[in-house]
């Protein structure tokens, strides 16, 4: 009885043993088997995974280049200012004209430009002092430095370096242009041989040969000729008859193109009562006027002189 009592209690004690190892067996499996299926679904997420985080590195990296770009615009767009000057400061102290580099300066603050400094003993004009100061911080603001065409009013929008701007303005097609003839007024652009075939077509028109004095007959109302010399050049005798108690002859060579230019010869002759009047010189070759006419030279006869009214005037031209 107690042999069997002993034999029940230990085969109790294996069975619970038993069960309690098939449990522990079955946790352990069940464990490995979620670990394994997590493990699993991080592989099946990560490329997921790195395809947000590489596009979350490319948003990053646009919103940064943009910033970086919109940076630039601004520095950009800040390193150009404007501003208002006396054109009088950037004037040469001693001829007045636009500073040219090199540009030289006395201690006292006086700057000359290059042909009034270019002297190697130059001193100062205005204070005596020497003036051997190589001034390069304005000549970077020089050539830095844009400024509008002094003919913006009559339609010219070009903003013009600084050190250009006396070039330009020479040659600018909207600079206002000056007629010889008088009561016409003012006009832009083209060369005054120009003007004159557009504007004064009634004009007399005559061609001469070179060398011969030929008459011209002159209404005694008549402003100005025509004269062709041959194909060569074409030339405007000017009568000026806003002179007291006469009028002025001269005479000038009409370019049409600026390398055009070449040396005539001129001679003027009127026959009066009194006897011959004569003149006679080179011509004044004109492209454009920029200021209104003054005649190098010219023939003066009074009315008194000047008679029959129509009397012919004499003009020969040779090269």
């Amino acid at each position: 009885m107690g042999q069997s009592g002993c034999s029940n209690r230990l085969r109790k004690r294996q069975i619970i043993l038993h069960l309690e190892t098939a449990s522990r067996e079955e946790s352990s499996t069940g464990t490995g088997s979620r670990s394994t299926a997590r493990r699993a679904r991080r592989e099946i997420d990560r490329p997921s995974i790195m395809a947000k985080k590489a596009g979350a590195d490319r948003t990053a990296a646009a919103v940064k280049a943009g910033s970086c770009s919109r940076k630039k615009a601004k520095a950009a767009s800040s390193s150009k200012i404007t501003v208002t000057l006396d054109p009088k400061l950037l004037e040469c102290s001693v001829c007045c004209s636009p500073l040219v580099a090199p540009l030289s300066q006395c201690a006292n603050g006086h700057i000359t430009c290059f042909e009034c400094s270019s002297d190697v003993n130059y001193s100062c004009s205005l204070c005596s002092g020497p003036a051997n100061t190589h001034c390069s911080a304005l000549e970077r603001i020089l050539a830095g430095l844009a400024v509008p065409c002094s003919f913006q009013e009559h339609g010219c929008t070009e903003m013009i370096p600084f050190t250009e701007k006396l070039a330009h303005e020479e040659s600018c097609l909207h600079a206002p242009c000056h007629c010889p003839i008088a009561g016409c007024c003012p006009y832009p652009g083209r060369s005054l041989h120009d003007h004159i075939k557009a504007e004064h077509p009634m004009i007399q028109y005559t061609r001469i040969t070179a060398g011969r004095l030929y008459p011209l007959s002159m209404r005694h109302d008549e402003l100005a000729c025509l004269v062709s010399l041959g194909s060569k050049a074409v030339f405007l005798l000017v009568v000026d008859r806003s002179v007291p108690s006469g009028l002025t002859l001269s005479v000038i060579h009409l370019m049409s193109d600026p390398i055009e230019r070449e040396d005539f010869k001129y001679k003027i002759q009127v026959h009066t009562q009194t006897g011959i009047l004569s003149l006679s010189g080179e011509t004044q070759s004109v492209g454009r006027l920029r200021g209104p006419y003054q005649a190098g030279a010219s023939l003066f006869v009074s009315d008194t002189m000047w008679s029959p009214p129509d009397s012919p005037v004499y003009l020969e031209l040779k090269c």
